[in-house]
């Protein structure tokens, strides 16, 4: 959802923000630069970002706001073929911007480990659990303060996941993670901070599995061991040109060859091996850029880190220390992003400020009046919302079109997002610039288009090859009639020109 920026809704939004200790977007309250708007990042020519998805205005990566209303989003699938694909709380992905650096053209999401759990979840003594994908280390945050990453894992696809995580988390379950890699002492491991964990199945559902982690040795020609200096998983196979220790990678496996590899010492055959680092993704030199992720490789006599497989060259006087999260605006040049400013840190010795989730939308069918808590699904994000937390949505009833925005944090792994404050706002119809969210049932459908009964009205919905249309909806047809369905876009009176259609779903934050 683009959020409409008059002065007022940036000075409302400011202030929101300020309720909450001011959140990751801005360094004080005091003001200064457009709070949703990346600085330098776009200005004179095409820009790159790549961090975490915190929030949908359109979408926020890294807590800065982009319009995503002609964006083509995409995900490769188990083949490697990009796919269309849809935005969802806490994924790691990557987006060049148009020249004004508000708006996406393309975002790719990026995965770090997708197939099956090679060792169950345990919970440690924070409250934090541990397991292994693909034969890596990942960390279930259970508390946004417990790393300097500042987010709680989002647990998404087990709806009512409960305290106990091992059943979502058992042993041969297929889940993709998205996260931000760092070392840690205890495994002597590099781990991946999960900031996404999805779990899909209990059986597998493609042929290939999609490993990464950090290169901690190159132990023989066309050989990369990951996440240790030694006793990691070796993969061997093309590697990516100039590859290094530190830099980060993903890989494709074949199932049947990982089911029959003989473990961790021997070489296991990947078909495909990929730099997963900033500078790979780009496919450019010379571009402004803004990146996050967790410190390692500092190396305070040249000034430099690696940040999420690339290198950063940090700005005088920097000093960070490995383990800590950082957000960097600089220019791609080879293999270096260089010239940067830092954005946003969280030390590993200071108490973490946690990274603030918003979620803007026009909608309706929400009962404001109801009493107690709210429960509400805005942006396909689950949200709950404690009484006394939405002053300005009293008396508005299900038929008004809103327009609300969410501030807020997920307390725990499988749960909805926890508003601190949500704002309301009705509207006769939604700017035609702004994107829409809807829920309804579907009475019609057919080649492109379909109309929706939402409320008391019905709308139009035409949708084009760039539309994310939900896999279990199949091929378009009499089968949608009768579905419930949520359906995203640009509203123009009662048509929608809609960017996704999905079937309403049960779970939390999928």
């Amino acid at each position: 959802m683009m959020k409409i920026l008059t002065a007022r809704s940036v000075r409302n939004y400011m202030m929101a923000l300020c309720l909450l200790g001011c959140g990751t977007l801005l360094t004080s309250c005091g003001g200064g630069g457009a709070a949703v708007l990346l600085s330098g990042v776009g200005s004179g020519g095409t820009g790159v970002v790549q961090g975490l998805v915190l929030g949908f205005g359109s979408v926020f990566i890294d807590g800065n706001e982009y319009a995503t209303t002609t964006a083509t989003i995409e995900q490769d699938d188990s083949q490697g073929v990009p796919q269309n694909a849809l935005l969802k709380l806490g994924q790691r992905v990557q987006a060049s911007l148009d020249s004004t650096g508000t708006s996406v053209i393309t975002a790719t999401i990026i995965p770090s480990l997708s197939g099956p759990v090679t060792q169950a979840a345990t919970q440690d003594a924070t409250g934090d659990w541990w397991a292994r994908v693909c034969g890596q280390w990942i960390r279930i945050v259970s508390n946004a303060t417990h790393t300097p990453l500042g987010v709680t894992t989002v647990l998404a696809g087990v709806p009512n996941a409960g305290t106990s995580l091992s059943p979502q988390l058992a042993l041969g379950n297929e889940v993709e993670v998205h996260g931000a890699w760092s070392w840690d002492v205890a495994h002597n491991a590099y781990v991946l901070v999960a900031s996404r964990v999805e779990v899909f199945s209990a059986t597998p559902l493609t042929s290939n599995i999609l490993i990464g982690g950090v290169v901690g040795a190159l132990p023989a020609t066309n050989q990369v061991m990951l996440n240790a200096s030694s006793g990691g998983t070796v993969l061997q196979g093309t590697l990516p040109t100039g590859v290094i220790v530190g830099q980060s990678i993903t890989a494709w496996v074949n199932r049947a060859t990982w089911n029959t590899w003989g473990g961790s010492y021997a070489p296991l055959q990947a078909a495909t091996i990929n730099a997963a680092g900033l500078t790979a993704l780009a496919g450019a030199t010379s571009q402004k850029a803004q990146l996050s992720g967790l410190v390692s490789n500092y190396n305070a006599s040249t000034n430099t880190a690696t940040v999420q497989g690339t290198v950063v060259t940090l700005p005088p006087g920097t000093r960070v220390g490995d383990g800590d999260y950082i957000k960097l605006t600089g220019q791609i040049n080879a293999d270096t992003l260089s010239q940067t400013t830092v954005d946003q840190e969280n030390s590993v010795t200071a108490a973490v400020t946690p990274q603030t989730i918003q979620v803007l939308g026009t909608t309706n069918g929400v009962n404001w009046s109801a009493g107690g808590d709210l429960s509400f699904v805005l942006q396909s994000t689950s949200v709950t919302a404690p009484n006394g937390t939405f002053p300005s949505c009293v008396g508005l009833s299900p038929q008004n079109t809103v327009s609300v925005t969410v501030t807020g944090l997920v307390p725990a792994p499988g749960q909805p997002v926890l508003a601190s404050l949500v704002t309301c706002t009705a509207v006769t119809s939604p700017p035609s610039d702004s994107v829409s969210d809807f829920h309804g049932t579907i009475l019609t459908a057919s080649g492109n288009t379909l109309t929706l009964r939402n409320e008391d009205k019905v709308l139009t919905i035409n949708w084009s090859s760039t539309t994310f249309v939900d896999p279990a909806l199949g091929n378009v047809g009499s089968a949608w009639v009768g579905q419930s369905v949520e359906v995203m876009g640009t509203l123009n009176g009662t048509t929608m020109t809609a960017t996704v259609i999905r079937l309403n779903s049960g779970g939390t934050n999928d």
